[in-house]
């Protein structure tokens, strides 16, 4: 008989959630991984980031509505040309989930589960201005799935998702296997512990650093293919500021486009901070997280909810308008809870903004539990949820970063991978 293979331990935050240190020098990018450089599946010539998604994905952050879309009063993100290249781009973190767009039963119901891994890249760029990580991120979303069951009554074109669990567990028990190997000093003959609170991942530090590096691009390779790349988002400045959001989909024929938000009302696809003007959030969302979950909502569906069915928070609630601690922090609450907040009913804006605002504003008796105090945002402007943040204002090394939507997120993750898929 086969010996039977011991059971793998329980797996901690820092396993699924993985940030690379920020870059602070040239010599630093060796240990990062290029997504010029990311092929798949297990080495093959096709990179996972075509050239041709590439260049949409550049196009689509950079004009990203519809001719016939009235003007929001967004501005739109402007690139340098350096930004403009593949070869500028980094994978600055890592999030391995078993379903998007949550993972509660109710969210499961209406929407179905997918398994993902998400590549969150920025862009750092070394020319005649020096040494500079840029105040843009992307994300690059990977799928797992088979085919989908048909949508539920009202909530066509969108399918109830199905996992490719027996996959998705093959990416369980391979970051199970590196977190052991970790543990057993296999990388750089140093043993690393990745238990604790979220923080840039302790393998990615010190000796283990370069080694460490390589088996997860191994990993990435192994498991991820161009064709599991179906939807995207960037985050990116038009200089010093405003920041702009743009979310995007493949879809049949048309290719990869920006997608119109669900809580703008099906109309814009990108949405604007500014510290600048009346109007900090541009335009003003419409969300829908206080009422029960339902797949309905404002995006290509027809017809959509109606703005008198929604029920929701945002954070323009307090960033647009004076309102009492208690209630900033009752909004964000609400925000960070991925049982009640998503992509479908919550706005780009209030996601990226639901730490670093009451930090900023020293709301009284606000933490971030599960986050080391090291990578909490330290300035308002800074809107990364999972990565690095160049400070304009302050300018030095960019920061890593970690918000209490993170780690709610990676929570759940941890709870439902260890008791539903690992050693399964």
């Amino acid at each position: 008989m086969a010996p039977t293979q011991a059971a793998s331990r329980p797996l901690a935050p820092n396993d699924v959630s993985i940030l690379f240190p920020p870059p602070k020098s040239a010599a630093d990018l060796a240990n990062l991984i290029a997504v010029s450089e990311l092929a798949g599946p297990s080495g093959s010539p096709q990179r996972l980031f075509s050239d041709a998604d590439f260049a949409r994905f550049i196009a689509n952050a950079e004009s990203p509505e519809h001719p016939s879309v009235p003007e929001s009063g967004a501005r739109h993100i402007q690139f340098p040309d350096e930004v403009k290249k593949i070869n500028a781009w980094f994978v600055a973190g890592i999030r391995i989930d078993p379903g998007a767009p949550g993972l509660s039963p109710e969210i499961i119901a209406k929407f179905g589960r997918q398994p993902q891994i998400r590549l969150i890249i920025q862009p750092v760029t070394n020319g005649p201005s020096g040494f500079k990580v840029h105040d843009t991120a992307g994300h690059l979303i990977f799928s797992f799935t088979l085919d989908a069951d048909p949508p539920l009554d009202g909530c066509a074109p969108f399918p109830r998702f199905k996992p490719d669990d027996e996959a998705f567990k093959a990416v369980v028990r391979d970051v199970a296997t590196l977190r052991d190997e970790l543990g057993a000093g296999h990388f750089g003959n140093v043993k690393v512990s990745t238990s604790g609170d979220l923080n840039v991942h302790p393998g990615l530090v010190g000796a283990s650093a370069k080694a460490f590096r390589n088996a997860i691009k191994a990993l990435l390779e192994k498991h991820l293919s161009p064709q599991r790349l179906n939807t995207m988002a960037v985050m990116g400045i038009a200089p010093p500021e405003p920041w702009v959001f743009v979310s995007m989909l493949r879809v049949p024929q048309a290719g990869l486009i920006a997608v119109p938000g669900p809580t703008l009302d099906g109309m814009y696809a990108a949405q604007m901070f500014s510290m600048i003007g009346e109007r900090h959030v541009v335009p003003q969302p419409v969300t829908n997280n206080q009422n029960p979950v339902t797949c309905r909502h404002a995006a290509l569906q027809n017809p959509p909810l109606p703005q008198a069915d929604r029920k929701g928070v945002s954070t323009s609630e307090f960033i647009d308008g004076n309102v009492p601690n208690s209630r900033v922090i009752e909004i964000v609450d609400t925000i960070a809870d991925p049982k009640k907040s998503h992509f479908f009913n919550t706005d780009c804006v209030s996601c990226h903004t639901e730490t670093a605002q009451p930090l900023a504003r020293k709301i009284q008796n606000f933490a971030v539990p599960g986050v080391n105090r090291a990578v909490w945002p330290k300035e308002d402007w800074n809107l990364r949820n999972f990565g690095w943040f160049p400070s304009f204002l302050h300018g030095g090394p960019a920061a890593a970063t970690i918000t209490k939507r993170a780690a709610a997120e990676t929570a759940d993750v941890v709870t439902f991978i260890n008791s539903q898929l690992l050693n399964k």
